[in-house]
C-alpha cells in the first residue's frame, strides 16, 4: 500500500482480520516452535504484494508459479492446498479465495476509511439548490454542482468537481467520483461510478443532411441498478425515447461506452474499452473480453462469453462462446486461425 496516498487510520488487529474472513483462530497456521504466536498480540501494520511480504505485513498468495522462496514472514491469506509453498515461519490464514478475502479487508480499513468517514458536510465551494433534496450523512465535495430537485440519499459520497442536472436521484450508500456528470439518471442505492465519467448524456443520433444535419433529441433517461460499478472515463447514453437500463451488479471497466437504448441485465462484466452501439441488449451474466465492439440491435444470450478484440455483427444465443472479426462461436474461430496459419506455412515453404 502506498502510504503517500493511503493511510491505515486506526490499529488493526489480527483478531480483526479473522473477524471479517470468518476465521477462527484455531484455523490458522504457523510454525509450532512459535509459541508466543497470539492474534490479539499481533497488529496489522500494512497491506503488501505477496513478494513483499514482511514481519506484520498482510498479503495474500494465489500463484504457485510466482517466486515464493525468498518471502519468509508475515502475514498471508491462502487455500489450504497452497500452504505447503510457503515458507513456514509465515502465518496463514486459510480462505477459499484469498484474492476476495483481501479485497473485502483493504475495503474495510482503507477504501471505506478514506471516503466515507466524512459526515454531514457539504464543500463552501460546492453549489446545492435550494430545491435540492439531500438525505443524512452525505458528502458533497469542492465545486460540486447540484441542480433544481436533485434528491442524493442517506449515506452517499459526492466528490470535487461533480455536476448533477436537474431531477436525477443518486441512492443511498453510492459513491460518485470527482469530475464525474450526471443528467437524466437514476442511481439505485450503492452504485460506484469512478472519475471523468458522463452519465446520461446525449446519444449518437443525427439525421444527415450537409449543412443542415439535425442531431436528434433524446428525451428518455438512464437507470442504474443497485451495486453497479462504473469505471473511469465511460460514456452512458440515456435512451432515445424509451429508457437505457444497466441492472444490478454489473461491472464495468474504464472507457467504455454504452449507446442510446442499450439493455444490459444483472451480474454482466464488460472490460476495458467496449463499445456497445444503441439497443444491444446483453442478457444476465454476459461477459465481454476487452476491446469488444458489438453492432446496434444485437442481442448476446445470457451467460455467453466474448473474447477480448470481438467485433459483434450477429446476435447469439445463451451459453455462446464467441469470438474473432467478424465474431462466431469461438471453436469455429479457432479451427478457421489454425487453418490459416497452416495455409501461410505451406505458402512459406513453396
Amino acid at each position: 500500500m502506498d502510504k503517500e496516498f493511503f493511510k491505515i487510520n486506526h490499529k488493526i488487529n489480527l483478531l480483526d482480520i479473522l473477524h471479517i474472513l470468518d476465521i477462527s483462530k484455531d484455523e490458522i497456521v504457523f510454525k509450532k516452535e512459535n509459541l508466543d504466536v497470539h492474534p490479539e498480540k499481533i497488529n496489522i501494520e500494512d497491506f503488501v504484494s505477496f513478494e513483499n511480504l514482511k514481519k506484520n505485513k498482510l498479503s495474500f498468495f494465489t500463484n504457485v508459479k510466482s517466486n515464493f522462496k525468498n518471502v519468509s514472514s508475515g502475514i498471508c491469506i491462502a487455500e489450504k492446498e497452497n500452504f505447503k509453498y510457503l515458507n513456514k515461519d509465515i502465518i496463514k490464514i486459510p480462505y477459499s479465495n484469498p484474492k476476495k478475502g483481501f479485497s473485502k479487508i483493504l475495503k474495510k480499513y482503507v477504501t471505506e476509511n478514506q471516503q466515507y468517514k466524512k459526515k454531514n458536510k457539504i464543500h463552501p465551494s460546492a453549489i446545492v439548490h435550494k430545491t435540492a433534496k439531500i438525505g443524512k450523512n452525505v458528502f458533497i465535495g469542492a465545486y460540486s454542482i447540484i441542480c433544481e430537485d436533485v434528491i442524493i440519499e442517506d449515506n452517499t459520497y459526492i466528490s470535487e468537481r461533480v455536476t448533477i442536472s436537474s431531477n436525477c436521484k443518486v441512492g443511498k450508500e453510492c459513491f460518485i467520483g470527482a469530475g464525474v456528470f450526471i443528467e437524466c439518471t437514476v442511481l439505485n442505492k450503492k452504485v460506484n461510478v469512478a472519475h471523468n465519467t458522463v452519465l446520461g448524456k446525449i446519444g449518437f443520433g443525427f439525421i444527415p443532411e450537409n449543412t443542415n444535419t439535425i442531431l436528434t433529441p433524446h428525451v428518455g433517461s438512464l437507470i442504474i441498478g443497485k451495486g453497479t460499478n462504473i469505471g473511469s472515463g465511460c460514456t452512458i447514453d440515456r435512451g432515445l425515447i424509451d429508457k437505457t437500463l444497466i441492472g444490478k451488479y454489473v461491472m464495468i471497466d474504464n472507457q467504455v461506452h454504452i449507446g442510446h437504448n442499450c439493455v444490459i441485465d444483472d451480474f454482466c462484466i464488460l472490460a476495458g474499452q467496449v463499445g456497445l452501439s444503441g439497443s444491444v441488449v446483453l442478457e444476465k451474466n454476459v461477459i465481454l473480453g476487452g476491446d469488444v465492439s458489438v453492432k446496434d440491435n444485437i442481442k448476446i444470450g445470457e451467460g455467453s462469453i466474448v473474447a477480448g478484440a470481438s467485433k459483434v455483427f450477429n446476435s447469439f444465443p445463451k451459453a455462446s462462446k464467441i469470438g474473432g472479426s467478424p465474431a462466431q462461436d469461438i471453436n469455429s474461430w479457432k479451427r478457421l486461425v489454425a487453418s490459416q496459419r497452416l495455409s501461410y506455412k505451406k505458402r512459406k515453404k513453396n
